[in-house]
């Protein structure tokens, strides 16, 4: 038989039979959506994580500390420009910056605010993804870079609940308010010192759109004075913190944060830590596709049951093709065919209704975390979306669909063409 005579063959016994063709359908429906739902889900909730943390740096950054402990130390390897130069010297690495920092509070005219302000290399901005909207993002001696949020952290003192109108911060002087206590005495001592804003920061929505960055000469002598005059000999005895710059392969960025750990330093980077995630949210998805994947070999089985009943009711239709000139691979594609049909019509309404329903999870959940987060006061979150529906979930799962019901058919398809036709044109 003609290929287009079996495909005329196929529709016409599909129409005979829509009823039950719809509700065996309605399985790989409800299948195939608890699939796309589910996945969605792990795939939306991996979107917002990684947009999170990709906010903190670039992922070709390494945040390295002097202990294997994390932040607050604990080994004897000092962060000194040995360590630096080792470093330098390690393939893939194209830069290492120190990076310490120092507190205060900023004034201008009758405003206060707050930021955590960081000691860079006077050119190691560049190396840090720090770019300007206005202004130089160069450090010299008694000049600031400022995130763009930063102006938003200003108050008023004398009225500290009323909202004010973020200041200009940009060619602005500020007054960085410094204090120190007397060792011997307790008294404690301040200190102004005049810095004039040269930039500010491009916004990121990550944590360098709060801070200030200053030179590292500047710090370095601030922090002299808040110690009584002890310089803190960073180049000697090791800096706080050193900023390690790699290539953008993330293959690159996890060799280096690996070699710098097997030295005894505590190694922390946002490629690492998306790899990490990226990983377990695999897992995620396999499982969560697992469990819906269930629904649909249930639904797989109520097919397989469509097309036994199928040839019972066409067994002398069976006959009369083979006493024609049918051939048993004729009749095994018209069943196998007819099952894989009815597979792919579930799989395409199972990816629509599985979309819309995650459209509409996306709708009621961002609704109701954000009328959380503002009944409690707080910042929005920055999530976009809850459920998130990728284009090669839209094809495996249609493909997955059609591929349980060529499966389910071939049992009843085998059926067929085991029928003898003489028997089979006899059967009442």
């Amino acid at each position: 038989m003609r290929f287009t005579d079996l495909m005329q063959l196929v529709i016409s016994n599909l129409r005979r039979m829509v009823g039950r063709v719809v509700f065996t359908a309605l399985g790989v429906v409800i299948g195939t959506g608890a699939i796309v739902i589910l996945i969605s889900l792990g795939a939306g909730l991996q979107s917002s994580l990684t947009s999170s943390l990709e906010s903190f740096g670039a992922i070709n950054q390494i945040t390295v500390f002097s202990g294997g402990g994390g932040p607050q130390g604990g080994s004897d390897q000092a962060l000194d420009a040995r360590a630096i130069r080792e470093f330098q010297s390690i393939p893939g690495v194209e830069a290492v910056t120190p990076r310490v920092s120092i507190g205060g509070t900023y004034q201008l005219n009758r405003l206060q605010g707050g930021a955590t302000t960081y000691g860079i290399a006077p050119l190691a901005a560049d190396d840090l993804g720090l770019a300007v909207e206005r202004g130089t993002n160069r450090l010299s001696r008694g000049t600031i870079v400022v995130g763009p949020k930063v102006a938003e952290q200003f108050f008023d003192p004398r009225r500290p609940q009323t909202e004010i109108e973020p200041p200009d911060l940009f060619g602005q002087t500020l007054l960085l308010q410094l204090s120190r206590f007397d060792p011997e005495t307790g008294a404690q001592e301040d200190r102004t010192v005049r810095l004039r804003v040269g930039g500010v920061l491009e916004e990121t929505g990550g944590e360098t759109d709060f801070n200030v960055y200053m030179a590292l000469d500047d710090v370095e002598e601030l922090t002299a004075w808040q110690q009584n005059g002890v310089s803190p000999r960073w180049e000697q005895e090791g800096y706080p913190t050193l900023i390690v710059i790699t290539q953008l392969d993330p293959a690159i960025v996890q060799s280096v944060e690996g070699q710098i750990a097997d030295q005894g330093y505590f190694a922390f980077s946002i490629g690492s830590s998306l790899q990490g995630l990226n990983t377990f949210f695999l897992i995620v998805q396999a499982a969560l596709g697992g469990i819906g994947a269930i629904a649909l070999l249930v639904a797989a089985i109520g097919i397989g049951n469509t097309m036994v009943m199928s040839v019972m009711e066409r067994t002398r239709e069976i006959g009369l093709m083979k006493a024609v000139g049918a051939h048993n691979r004729d009749v095994l594609t018209v069943f196998v065919v007819e099952a894989g049909i009815i597979g792919v019509l579930g799989g395409i309404v199972g990816v629509i209704a599985g979309w819309l329903l995650s459209l509409i999870i996306n709708v009621v959940a961002l609704a109701y975390i954000s009328a959380q987060t503002a009944a409690q006061g707080g910042a929005d979150p920055g999530i976009d979306r809850i459920a998130y529906t990728p284009l090669w979930l839209v094809f495996f799962a249609i493909g997955f669909a059609f591929l349980i019901g060529l499966i389910a058919g071939i049992f009843p398809a085998l059926r067929a063409v085991q029928l003898d036709p003489v028997r089979a044109l006899k059967y009442e």
